[in-house]
């Protein structure tokens, strides 16, 4: 199943985004305690910035008279200038599970001073958030392997105690496994809108929140004035292998690497190929080994073949997978394995942080409920469970050999259930009552309709070369723009390209086809180049002053590294909203303390094997969004220290170096870390 990340941005986009909101909200000093939005009396909930709560209690299933109801809640965010525009913006969060009000802040930094004119308006959808949250501790705390019967009897639990928790009026159980559909939130959607009197409303929906977006558009066009797709899947002819992926990898991680010089020149032949040659040794035996937890402490951490089919799925999500898998294949590959497992642990905060956390944060109960029904399966939902296992089976032995090479097909599908549930659903009851995603027939949208389509040129999980299709359906003034070297989800502050194409698109829609999209150039993945398992492995800096050895630039480049990978880990770490981590374990020893203002203190941190570093590293915004940081780094190490600043992000970025090795004033550059 599609889906978006695990966790939420990193503290720094949230702190913006807050700022942001406050702009564009009344001073809280004037903000009434209630206010009535159309026929709704909302309480003020958040004073920075200003927001109004309110729930809206409809059936859960319609088609039962004075049947029981359920509260879907919602957030009001007032435009704060004097000429406010007569819409609002709608943003949808993915998963599906994730609730969207929760996601308030990305979705500031995306409309950015919008907010000024436009109100904003964000819904949990049912079953997430605080909307009647599907809660099924089976699923919720689960622990092991996804792909197998336990995980599916689990899911199974989950639908069962969904079908006895309610009751029609005259005591018979209502099948709610059949309710947490995308038409029935769709429908939430539409009566919400219709209370507060705010409709057409523009939409947004990233991820799953497109799939549901196509949904709501497809029953409720009136309702809407634009709509943005962002990183957005087929609704019709959904192919339940979701080979797509599979076939836009090897591309997307040979550009990743050959678009950034250090990766690019460190050894001879394709990403890919060496992903297979590392799945062949991970199938021969996985590999294990101590290295630093995402809680800043030493964990033991086994990787097989299935990690490899993790990662590399992940990537779709996550610039990181995409920066260190070459390099880290490349030493696992030699006999090196901490910088593989260290990536393999942390996949954990970004990419699937999925059990054991509240399930108001993400529901996996709704998860599967919304991805059993709308979803294709490999089998028959209305066929028995002994049926649906053959037919799986069958699915299977159909498939042709080599589709998910270098993995087999056992292998693929025994990835993460929370990326493409091949089997979760197995179990799932036959649903009686489901309504169908989508009940029009192509083209879905009226042609009056603007519709910006997004897309990351190296998501994988909704790739680009589907988009085409997706188009020929829609209908609507539709245009697809493809942001390079951007991944799964453009908007919702990830780029600064995507959030300022959406502004544009909603402030003149009408212009869609002839709106700039000069910016879609996004700066390359900083892709690195080896970790070395000594100095002398390190690829040399180019000398800029005195007359450095060769011996001397190695140094250089393998400080700077240990500086650079302490402020990685630094933002990934930062990544986890349910632990606060305030110090990371160096990747072969020693420690980096990380301050709450995003400074770095290093205490002989060993990145590189025998080369223990300490020191300080600041950081500060660039001027321009898309170098991402800027580093200054003070460094001290056995022959001597070292200063080199650089920015984090940017294409062309160089780290430049002053250092004093032996007594010796030498200087360097190279590309940025």
């Amino acid at each position: 199943m599609r889906r978006a990340r695990g966790a939420k941005r990193a503290a720094p986009a949230a702190l913006l985004a807050f700022t942001l909101l406050a702009l564009a909200a009344p001073a809280a000093a004037a903000a009434p305690r209630t206010i009535e939005v159309g026929g709704q009396r909302l309480r003020l909930c958040q004073s920075a910035p200003v927001a109004y709560c309110g729930r809206l209690r409809v059936p859960l299933d319609r088609a039962i008279k004075d049947g029981p109801k359920i509260p879907i809640a919602y957030r009001w965010y007032p435009a704060s200038g004097a000429a406010r525009h007569p819409g609002t913006l709608v943003p949808v969060e993915g998963g599906p599970g994730y609730g969207s009000i929760g996601s308030a802040e990305e979705f500031a930094t995306m409309y950015g001073p919008l907010l000024r004119r436009w109100n904003m308006l964000v819904i949990d959808n049912r079953g997430t958030g605080t909307s009647a949250t599907i809660d099924c501790p089976s699923l919720q705390d689960f622990s092991g392997p996804t792909a197998g019967q336990p995980f599916a009897l689990a899911a199974a639990e989950c639908a069962a105690s969904l079908n006895g928790k309610w009751h029609a009026p005259g005591g018979a159980p209502i099948h709610a496994s059949d309710l947490f559909t995308s038409a029935a939130a769709a429908q939430d959607m539409a009566e919400i809108i219709r209370a507060l009197h705010t409709g057409p409303v523009d939409l947004y929906g990233d991820s799953y929140g497109s799939f549901f977006a196509q949904v709501f558009a497809d029953r409720y066009p009136r309702l809407l004035r634009t709509v943005v797709l962002d990183s957005t899947y087929s609704i019709y002819g959904l192919e339940p292998w979701y080979r797509s992926s599979r076939d836009a990898m090897p591309a997307d991680f040979d550009r990743a690497c050959e678009r950034w010089s250090p990766c690019a020149s460190a050894e001879a032949g394709e990403p890919w190929q060496r992903i297979g040659e590392l799945a062949a040794r991970l199938r021969a035996a996985p590999i294990s080994g101590e290295v630093p937890g995402t809680r800043g402490a030493p964990v033991h951490v086994t990787m097989g073949v299935v990690g490899l089919v993790d990662l590399v799925n992940d990537a779709a999500g996550d610039l990181r997978i995409y920066a260190e898998l070459d390099a880290a294949a490349r030493a696992a590959l030699a006999g090196y394995d901490a910088p593989l497992l260290r990536l393999y642990e942390q996949r954990l905060i970004f990419d699937e942080d999925y059990f054991g956390v509240p399930p108001q944060f993400y529901s996996v109960g709704l998860y599967l409920a919304v991805g059993c029904l709308d979803y294709p399966q490999l089998f028959e939902m209305s066929a028995t469970g002994e049926q649906r296992a053959l037919q799986f089976q069958a699915a299977q032995e159909a498939l042709p050999a080599g589709t998910f090479s270098p993995f087999t097909t056992e292998e693929w599908l025994a990835q993460d259930e929370n990326t493409e549930a091949y089997s979760a659903c197995l179990d799932w009851p036959s649903p009686t009552i489901a309504a169908p995603p989508v009940v029009g027939t192509p083209p879905l949208l009226p042609a009056s309709l603007p519709v910006l389509v997004l897309g990351g040129e190296l998501d994988t999980w909704t790739p680009p070369g589907d988009h085409p299709k997706i188009l020929a359906y829609l209908g609507g003034d539709a245009r697809f723009i493809e942001v390079a070297n951007a991944t799964h989800v453009v908007g919702e502050g990830d780029t600064p390209c995507g959030s300022r194409l959406v502004r544009e698109f909603v402030q003149k829609p009408r212009s869609i086809q002839t709106m700039n999209a000069g910016c879609v150039a996004e700066p390359p993945v900083h892709a690195v180049g080896v970790y070395p398992r000594s100095v002398a492995e390190e690829q040399p800096a180019g000398a800029t002053r005195g007359h450095p050895s060769k011996a001397d630039l190695r140094l250089l480049a393998a400080a700077v590294a240990t500086a650079a990978d302490a402020v990685e880990r630094a933002e990934a770490l930062a990544l986890n909203e349910f632990a606060t981590v305030r110090r990371d374990r160096g990747l072969n020893g020693g420690e980096v303390a990380l301050a709450p203002s995003g400074a770095l203190t290093l205490r002989r941190d060993e990145f590189v094997p025998g080369l223990p570093v300490s020191g300080h590293v600041a950081l500060r915004p660039a001027a321009d969004e898309r170098d991402g940081q800027i580093a200054t780094a003070t460094l001290r190490f056995a022959a001597g220290t070292a200063k080199a600043v650089w920015s984090t992000a940017g294409a062309g970025a160089l780290a430049r170096i002053t250092a004093v090795v032996d007594g010796r004033h030498i200087g360097a550059r190279e590309p940025a870390p």
